[in-house]
């Protein structure tokens, strides 16, 4: 039998390495009766999900129980290893699952704000992931599809679960997985309890306290008309960051002439160089309400509602090269340099180096509103209906900055006749990466820089969705059949995209917008304003070692707020920042969901082998609005609306076969989509002259079989990314805290999107219009493995310690939409964001009051983008990046704990490149942060 165990464990697909599971069917019992626990799962018994610490091994315990009898692939979290983890926000907490690949951004892991449209999670290298609140669809006004998970407080949830091929009674969206995060009920707990917890972090680089504060109220009871049970959760908190960059950018060839001693024939230097010295605030708030009531002993009801308000405020600030697109490299002729084996410098001196030091601060408010109503009502022992409702509404609200100085002194300049140019010498060989000028005075003084540009931007986002959903289960009794299961759901959804760009070159004269001057004309020198300038770098930037000798940023007016700020400082140059939105800032659209499934359950015996799992298919018409304007070359307007409708049927199948007590496989099947993001179905569409023919099309001999002219817009037009996916998995539970999985997984994707080109026709004219299409097809796949297990069997102290790992590996392929015939641009590329390579190592201590947790994370390098800064098509990666993390709790009483942890705890600075690691792109460090909990429960 352990030969037949090793054949079936390899290549299996693992759902593992979870701290608390639940199947596809607990997820949809908790739209009804709320959170499931693993004991309810695993052995039908009451909730017993209290706040109270019930320990790491009991944790796992239920973990496996619930993995081991769930009828499909979940993996999760639970509230109390949240607790026990030192993460500070949802995102962090989902690093430890297998499979699940996190973004880190400003010290947190968290989207970019740039790029709040992608998620800060990968599940399975794929992006396109469900977000679930207690089981139900959430969308997002940010324009894309996910909640910003990092802005829900980890305090008001009971769990997480992450579901990787789901059935057909799962709501439809996703192609990567789902994200469900679980919120608690007054159910969960026998009785009252309140519950405390008082937290506070030091952030090491920013140089900053934060903390938290959070509590909760639960409590049950009878009436004459049933029993009832209330709950009230609340928490706060404030955190502070800083980001610290060095950039070196492209690298290219010596120009001729230009002599260099040493340098390989092949030689690359790098153009320039800049800093990135990021750093902000976040501070969450969230309140969540319960209320359920017992009214009959086949009926519950249960209210929930859950409100969170995120602000993020960053300030950016940046002191960069700029050439002004004018010629080659610069290295400075004679100075000494270094070069690595490929021939790119690793250190040396670069000449008529003119730098701009810019400020882009960002404020952000996003809320979050969800209020659902569930009533599931036992029509018969046979017969199971269960009804839901909910209404979610969301806001996205952003004020943003611009505000550049510049060592040009005049309009037209190059770096070569610019007066304030400078000599930098730079040494890339070393731990951390350093730059220097060789006059440092240049870049302290204020009347070396001059005001050159300034920008303002607003962003009012709304999304609102109403859904309603019913389902019904009936119990079959005896024979293969064992349940149908059947359900309906409606979905309106509406989103409203609002945002401004408002910038302007500083001239002498005032504001100019058209960005046009003579040559030759004099800026308005910083010394003559000198309170809009601020010391830089930040102290100790980057380990103190590049620009100690002090730079310049732009500043601004105080102020109540960033656009209070932004305003009084516009007003000195004579500006107005754009405050109302124009047709053009504006995005309406609609889409309603109406789908239907039906599945069913079985279980039997198959040639002596017992197996059993479920069937369905789900069948979705998604009808969409999109309305916006047409804005004519010659200035005038037209409204436009674009209405769509389609039809996907999502067939789905699981089998399970049990191999012996304690080995198990299966198998499953399911089709799935993506719908796009809202702000790429946006509708306004700018039109370029029609005479000016500018775009070609040729045929395959080169000859010009088309010219029309351009324009762009956003695409209403996009068709679903949709995916076949396919899962084989194996587990082996040796004992009732052991367990090895292991599994191979396999999706093949069609429809991805990527910057291309339409042809329609407007007034009668055919454009060319640059938009996002559906261009690529590819493939992912790959094998996880995970193994957990508590050393009972060692002696005295030792037997208090334990191990989990996991590991994954995914291999992906797609087209290269930017690749062009003799290019050295690939054809296909790996998936964005996506580590072929990853996995977790967590050592686990727990004995008598004693728990502690040391967590190492590590994930391998990942293709970023074909279009980063410097990049030119060619492909940008991350280099291979770790967090170890460490915990420890102690429990004086049942009453009371107290938790140190500590995030970062090797300072690990973190790499991007383009191509190759000899071309350096970004070096980043982030805080280290340190923590202490006290947690009070009664």
């Amino acid at each position: 039998m352990k030969g037949s165990h090793a054949r079936l464990l390899f290549g299996a697909s693992v759902a593992a390495l979870s701290f608390q599971a639940a199947g596809i069917a607990q997820a949809q019992a908790a739209q009804a009766t709320g959170n499931v626990t693993a004991d309810q799962a695993a052995q039908g018994t009451p909730g017993d999900q209290d706040i109270v610490v019930t320990g790491v091994r009991e944790s796992l315990r239920s973990a496996q129980a619930i993995k081991r009898n769930a009828n499909q692939i979940v993996d999760s979290v639970n509230a109390q290893d949240i607790g026990k983890l030192p993460d500070a926000n949802t995102v962090e907490a989902l690093q430890r699952i297998t499979g699940v690949q996190i973004q880190r951004r400003y010290g947190e892991g968290a989207t970019d704000f740039d790029h709040r449209t992608t998620p800060a999670i990968t599940v399975r290298g794929l992006t396109q992931v469900s977000n679930f609140i207690d089981g139900r669809a959430a969308i997002s006004a940010s324009g894309g599809r996910t909640l910003d998970l990092e802005a829900i407080p980890p305090e008001l949830l009971a769990g997480i679960d992450v579901f990787k091929n789901p059935p057909a009674s799962t709501i439809e969206g996703d192609v990567a997985g789902v994200v469900n995060i679980r919120t608690r009920l007054p159910f969960d707990q026998p009785g009252q309890l309140i519950s405390a917890t008082l937290k506070g972090n030091y952030y090491d680089r920013a140089d900053k306290f934060g903390g938290s504060g959070s509590a909760l109220y639960s409590n049950r009871f009878q009436t004459g008309i049933g029993e009832m049970g209330f709950l009230l959760n609340a928490s706060y908190a404030r955190s502070s960051y800083r980001q610290d960059a060095i950039l070196i950018g492209a690298f290219g060839p010596i120009p001729a002439g230009t002599t260099i001693p040493g340098a390989p024939a092949n030689a690359q230097v790098p153009y320039g160089e800049q800093i990135y010295d990021d750093g902000g605030n976040r501070n969450r708030l969230g309140l969540a309400g319960a209320w359920q009531w017992q009214a009959a002993d086949n009926l519950l009801v249960t209210a929930q509602a859950l409100y969170s308000r995120y602000k993020f405020y960053r300030q950016g600030k940046y002191f960069y090269y700029n050439n002004n697109g004018n010629g080659p490299t610069t290295p400075l002729a004679g100075a000494n340099f270094t070069f690595d084996s490929a021939g790119y410098a690793t250190s040396g001196s670069l000449a008529n180096q003119v730098f701009e030091s810019a400020r882009f601060d960002q404020d952000l408010t996003n809320t979050t509103g969800n209020y659902t109503l569930n009533a599931k009502w036992d029509v018969s022992d046979k017969l199971h209906a269960v009804f839901d409702a909910q209404y979610l509404k969301s806001s996205y609200n952003a004020d943003r900055n611009g505000f550049v100085i510049s060592l040009y002194d005049q309009t037209g300049q190059t770096p070569y006749n610019a007066k304030n140019q400078s000599i930098v010498d730079f040494d890339l060989r070393g731990s951390r990466p350093v730059w220097n000028v060789r006059n440092p005075a240049l870049l302290s003084d204020p009347n070396n820089y001059a005001f050159t540009y300034m920008a303002d931007s607003i962003t009012r986002n709304d999304a609102d969705q109403l859904a309603l959903k019913y389902d019904l289960e009936y119990d079959v009794e005896g024979g293969f059949l064992q349940k149908l299961r059947g359900g309906l759901r409606y979905a309106d959804s509406t989103i409203d995209l609002r945002g401004t760009w408002n910038g302007f070159c500083l001239l002498p004269s005032g504001p100019n917008p058209s960005w046009s001057s003579p040559a030759g004309l004099p800026f308005v020198r910083l010394s003559q304003v000198p309170e809009l300038a601020l010391k830089g770098p930040t102290p100790n930037f980057f380990d103190g070692k590049t620009l100690p000798g002090g730079i310049l940023y732009p500043n601004f007016e105080p102020g109540n707020s960033l656009w209070d700020s932004l305003v009084k400082t516009e007003a000195k140059f004579g500006a107005t920042p754009k405050s109302t939105f124009s047709p053009g800032d504006l995005n309406h659209q609609t889409e309603r969901t109406l789908a239907t499934y039906v599945a069913a359950d079985y279980e039997g015996v198959i040639g002596g082998l017992k197996v059993d799992g479920n069937a369905g298919v789900r069948l979705v018409r998604t009808s969409t609005g999109s309305s916006g304007t047409i804005f004519n070359s010659n200035g005038t307007q037209a409204p436009i609306d674009v209405q769509r409708r389609y039809v996907k049927a999502l067939p789905s199948f699981n089998v399970r076969a049990h191999i012996t007590d304690t080995f198990q496989t299966r198998f499953a099947f399911s089709k799935s989509f993506a719908r796009p993001n809202f702000d790429q179905m946006a509708t306004n569409v700018s039109l370029n002259n029609p005479t000016d023919r500018s775009f070609i099309r040729r045929d395959a001999n080169g000859n010009i079989i088309e010219q029309l002219p351009t324009g762009g817009s956003g695409n209403p037009y996009l068709r679903p990314i949709t995916s076949d996916n396919y899962d084989l998995t194996a587990e082996w539970y040796f004992s009732s805290t052991g367990s090895v999985t292991l599994g191979g997984f396999y999706k093949k994707v069609d429809g991805f999107l990527a910057g291309g080109t339409t042809f329609q026709t407007f007034n009668g004219v055919r454009y060319a219009i640059g938009t996002t299409v559906n261009t690529g097809t590819g493939t992912v796949k790959g094998f996880e493995a995970a193994y957990q297990q508590f050393f009972d069997f060692l002696p005295g102290l030792l037997s208090g310690l334990g191990v989990q790992a996991n590991y994954t590996f995914v291999d992906s392929s797609v087209t290269n939409p930017f690749a062009t015939a003799g290019s050295n641009v690939p054809t296909t590329v790996p998936l964005e964001k996506l580590s072929k390579h990853s996995y977790n190592l967590v050592g686990l201590y727990e004995k008598g009051p004693v728990t502690a947790r040391l967590a190492w994370s590590w994930r391998g390098k990942y293709f970023d983008t074909t279009q980063g800064s410097g990049a030119n098509g060619v492909p940008q990666f991350q280099k291979p990046y770790a967090s170890l993390d460490a915990s420890v709790s102690y429990n004086f009483n049942t009453h009371l704990a107290l938790s140190v942890d500590a995030v970062n705890l090797t300072n690990r600075m973190n790499l991007t490149y383009i191509g190759t690691l000899s071309q350096p792109l970004q070096y980043t460090l982030n805080d280290r942060r340190f923590g202490f909990s006290l947690r009070a429960t009664y």
